[in-house]
């Protein structure tokens, strides 16, 4: 599904709007991944899936960036990897993003018992993360669970985010 995505100094609200559909479209292909067992693949379409919500929510705090941020446009509009940090911090999203690139790096070098390539060691470190993860981003975007049953079992009784 490709969408043109509006510029966000054009339409901000349409950029946003697109980027939470591109998200939930992301995480939702992410799960169906990791149901299959497609762990380094589902890792990616998570990173991908977190760096559009996390554009779409620093469109929505516009305003309180560009106070913090030089060309906050262009970082809205592009949300560069280098910026994802920063940017997640002044969110509010800092662990998120923090995981997310984990997982990143995860997608493209695998597990790695030593430490050296991955952060995680085996598989099954990097399924609690990207669990851990989608969780969140179905609570931020509001996204239906029932992909994330398949893909990580039953999410837990608290609600709580860590």
């Amino acid at each position: 599904m490709d969408v043109v995505v509006e510029k966000p100094w054009r339409n901000l609200q349409e950029y946003i709007k697109a980027r939470l559909e591109e998200a939930a479209v992301e995480l939702q292909l992410a799960l169906i991944l990791m149901g299959e067992g497609y762990t380094r693949n589902a890792a990616g379409k998570l990173f991908q899936a977190f760096k559009s919500y996390l554009a779409a929510a620093a469109g929505e705090k516009r305003e309180e960036l560009a106070a913090r941020l030089r060309d906050v446009d262009k970082l809205i509009a592009y949300m560069p990897t280098r910026a994802l940090v920063k940017i997640s911090t002044l969110l509010g999203l800092e662990r998120e993003a923090r995981v997310a690139l984990a997982l990143r790096q995860y997608q493209y070098n695998g597990p790695d018992p030593e430490g050296i390539t991955s952060l995680y060691p085996d598989r099954e470190s990097a399924k609690r993360d990207f669990c851990w993860l989608a969780k969140r981003l179905i609570e931020l975007t509001g996204s239906e669970k029932d992909l994330y049953t398949k893909a990580c079992g039953a999410p837990e009784v608290d609600s709580k985010s860590d």
